[in-house]
């Protein structure tokens, strides 16, 4: 399960990334060659740059290519290592459903009847990223605290 959805986001992703190139060559091309810019690109461009990030985040956790740094905790014994990596999942999940899931929604139904200037859709499609961000940040940690789980048992 977690092959396929990282497979999934990943094509997600790299699929949106060359959607957003070819929608700035199409804006370069309109304002500089047609001296008449499009007036849609700039927008998707816009939101499309925030849903890459927001569908990046737990796809960069997921793979655990995200930031991290561990000069402190290189010098922890393995028992304590785990129990502080375990710390931090819980902390990031507690911070993925109240601010990406629960914050998310609350801004996502307080733009319901609001449409975007340009392209004329619903707003809520837009901030429907935070929220789903949040969703897969939270499985993403829940697999990876059963991880530390059956490590630690391992290690007693």
């Amino acid at each position: 399960m977690m092959k396929a959805l990282n497979k999934m986001l990943g094509t997600l992703i790299v699929s949106l990334m060359g959607i957003m190139v070819l929608g700035c060559c199409w804006q370069v091309a309109t304002r500089f060659l047609l001296n008449n810019p499009s007036k849609y690109t700039e927008e998707f461009l816009r939101y499309a740059l925030i849903w890459l990030t927001m569908l990046g985040m737990p796809y960069a956790y997921g793979q655990e290519k995200h930031i991290s740094i561990n000069l402190i905790t290189k010098t922890f014994q393995l028992k304590n290592l785990i129990k502080t990596k375990m710390m931090i999942e819980v902390v990031i999940l507690i911070l993925s459903i109240f601010v990406l899931i629960m914050g998310g929604t609350m801004v996502m139904l307080n733009s319901v009847g609001q449409i975007s200037p340009a392209m004329q859709l619903p707003m809520p499609i837009y901030y429907a990223c935070l929220p789903i961000s949040g969703v897969l940040m939270s499985f993403y940690c829940l697999v990876r605290l059963v991880g530390f789980i059956k490590e630690m048992k391992e290690e007693n």
